[in-house]
């Protein structure tokens, strides 16, 4: 909130369903990855996120630098807890990489500086849909892109 950095947030934990390199396994894994993600959001440690992502990729980079430039500085981030109420999974018998479509809801965003001021407009609450794109390797979920779907 505007009083600080949030403390207390757990830590998601993955499902042993995610670890499976199946349909099912893929959703759970998506619903995990994006808590990932609502945890960083909401307290700048991105070491869950990152270990289930590929941070070469163009959405990789821009993900991650998002949180970094955020969190720099003493300044911290105010709400923006996402859910994701619906995943479609795409699933390919025998691909090399597996794609879902995601409804990603996530709260307003209120950005303080390190001295507890405004540091920009808060960003609005949003309800959009996703495209995420994932390999299985080495007995893992990678998330190797994913953005917004446009029209």
């Amino acid at each position: 909130d505007a009083k600080g950095k949030a403390e207390n947030v757990p830590v998601p934990v993955m499902p042993e369903l995610a670890k499976e390199n199946s349909k099912a396994g893929l959703e759970a894994f998506i619903g995990y990855w994006y808590a990932t993600y609502s945890y960083a959001t909401e307290t700048g440690d991105l070491t869950a996120w990152m270990m289930s992502t590929d941070t070469t990729t163009e959405s990789g980079v821009a993900y991650k630098k998002a949180i970094d430039v955020n969190y720099a500085d003493g300044r911290w981030l105010a709400g923006g807890r996402i859910s994701v109420p619906s995943i479609e999974v795409l699933w390919q018998n025998g691909a090399d990489s597996q794609v879902a479509k995601v409804q990603v809801i996530q709260e307003e965003i209120q950005y303080f500086d390190a001295n507890a001021r405004v540091g920009q407009v808060a960003s609005e609450a949003s309800n959009t849909a996703e495209a995420v794109k994932v390999t299985f390797k080495s007995g893992n979920w990678l998330v190797i892109d994913n953005g917004l779907i446009l029209g």
